[in-house]
């Protein structure tokens, strides 16, 4: 548990240095951020126990450069507070779901989901519900809650979090758990930004299984995207932000894995292998389909 808390701080920490960067660096972040053309609806989700202030500067961002971002509208996420997954879910279908059909009908367009952590959670399983007014989901450090694991989320947080709701992550998640969809199901995008910094989830639970990924094809991308970055800070890192705003304006009908090199010269090209680090190509396959098979 002491280890657990230190993570915590240590990514309270990065947190506040990534908002500093973010700050410093805004003009530079505004000539290399692609634009989303002013008709690209968004809808931001906030981590468990985080309001939806916490995305303002996400929100604001997007907003720049030609997109339509705004907050869920629920205020803070408190989690499913003693209610089951299902029953939350039901809730959240009808207190965002119109707010998404809305904005898919003002714009005339399908509504991209962003979510961090928890809210990252809702975002898909909205979509999977929603996928005809939803255009793609990019989850930030959210976890899948695997009927069989049981560690993949800091054990401070997860202490909270049952102190909050009386119920663990895997009660939570039922029998069957909340894991990341399927290759082909919904028939739309899905990125997974995920850090091996992370200070609250796992990375490797965060992580889109590769046979998943590799499974899809473009009309249902599955992408995994390893950014450098706290848990925390992942909404506010200027590194988070661009692959966001690339993420968001990517053809759906010729999807291209991220290639961070685009943005930066070749002088830097050191620097952005540290900041966008490689990831094992078995990373979280291991753990997923091995405990799968065992149950």
């Amino acid at each position: 548990m002491l280890t657990d808390l230190f993570k915590l701080q240590m990514d309270l920490l990065g947190a506040r240095g990534e908002l500093a960067a973010s700050m410093l660096s805004s003009c530079l972040w505004n000539k290399v951020t692609p634009h989303g053309g002013g008709n690209r609806p968004v809808i931001t989700f906030p981590g468990f126990l985080a309001s939806g202030n916490t995305l303002l500067r996400l929100n604001r961002y997007l907003n720049r450069h030609g997109f339509e971002a705004q907050s869920w509208g629920l205020g803070r996420n408190l989690g499913p507070q003693e209610t089951s997954w299902g029953e939350q879910l039901d809730n959240m279908i009808v207190k965002v779901g119109g707010t998404i059909q809305k904005l898919a009908d003002k714009h005339s367009a399908p509504v991209s989901l962003i979510g961090q952590s928890l809210g990252g959670v809702y975002a898909r399983e909205l979509a999977l519900q929603m996928p005809d007014v939803v255009d793609r989901v990019i989850m930030l450090g959210s976890p899948s809650f695997h009927p069989y694991l049981t560690t993949h989320v800091n054990r401070v947080v997860s202490a909270f979090g049952y102190w909050m709701n009386r119920q663990s992550h895997a009660e939570l998640a039922g029998r069957a758990g909340l894991l990341h969809w399927d290759s082909d199901r919904p028939a739309l995008p899905c990125i997974s930004i995920h850090s091996p910094l992370d200070g609250v989830v796992d990375e490797a639970s965060s992580i889109i299984p590769q046979y998943i990924v590799e499974q899809s094809d473009n009309s249902a991308p599955r992408e995994n995207l390893r950014v450098l970055s706290s848990h925390i800070g992942m909404s506010v890192n200027p590194w988070v932000l661009l692959a966001i705003a690339d993420r968001l304006v990517q053809d759906r009908d010729d999807w291209q894995v991220f290639d961070p090199y685009d943005y930066y010269s070749e002088t830097l090209q050191f620097v952005v292998s540290k900041l966008y680090p490689e990831q094992d190509s078995e990373a979280g396959n291991a753990d997923i389909t091995t405990l799968a098979e065992s149950g």
